[in-house]
């Protein structure tokens, strides 16, 4: 369903394919008319005319990718994108005999060894993919991978002091409705999600 200004990219794609076809369109009648007439197959005239109108759509296409595939999410952008973060505590889980805040799932190959993340919550258990989330351990409760996010360090702070190092922070960042984004198509829908999760030491993760 298109919300918001994402009509306005709806609009331009369909432009610009309807463009393309009538440039196409356009050319191969053009040069049906130059052999019939000319017994030629080329033009100079011809090809800068060619040449022009096929610029013309190659950028729209360009423009057209870049916002709706391209376009990389600004977080401090505050015109363009909401960001909320909540915090829970974590809760000690009995796994094979012993207690955890959480778990990683692991393959034994690739640049990416943890596939996804487990961890409790009161009453619950969430997964989580291995691409959107890390552990922070030691005295800072931030790791390196989350820190590219902009987390409110002092609540981070706070939480770590508060819930004795086992919290998890889940951030969302969602595209407002504005005019730049519904050029993508992106407007009211998510942008990004993060989930840290903070345990006191690596004993507390159970790794499969």
């Amino acid at each position: 369903m298109l919300t918001g200004w994402n009509w306005i990219g709806a609009l331009l794609w369909i432009v610009a394919i309807v463009y393309l076809i009538f440039v196409i369109h356009f050319i191969r009648v053009r040069q049906l008319r130059l052999i019939v007439k000319t017994k030629k197959s080329f033009a100079w005239k011809n090809f800068w005319q060619y040449a022009g109108l096929l610029v013309i759509a190659a950028a729209a296409f360009i423009m057209m990718a870049y916002f709706t595939f391209f376009r990389k999410v600004d977080y401090g952008n505050h015109n363009e994108v909401t960001i909320s973060t909540t915090y829970r505590p974590l809760v000690l889980t009995s796994v094979k005999d012993d207690f955890y805040y959480a778990q990683a799932q692991r393959r034994d190959s690739g640049s990416h060894p943890v596939i996804s993340y487990s961890y409790w919550t009161k009453g619950s258990k969430y997964t989580v993919s291995g691409h959107n989330a890390s552990v922070a351990v030691g005295t800072k409760p931030m790791d390196m991978a989350a820190s590219v996010y902009p987390w409110n360090n002092k609540e981070l702070k706070k939480q770590d002091e508060k819930n004795g190092k086992a919290f998890v922070a889940e951030m969302s960042v969602k595209y407002k409705n504005s005019f730049i984004n519904g050029l993508g198509m992106r407007s009211g829908r998510d942008a990004d999600h993060y989930t840290l999760i903070r345990v006191p030491s690596t004993n507390f993760v159970d790794k499969n």
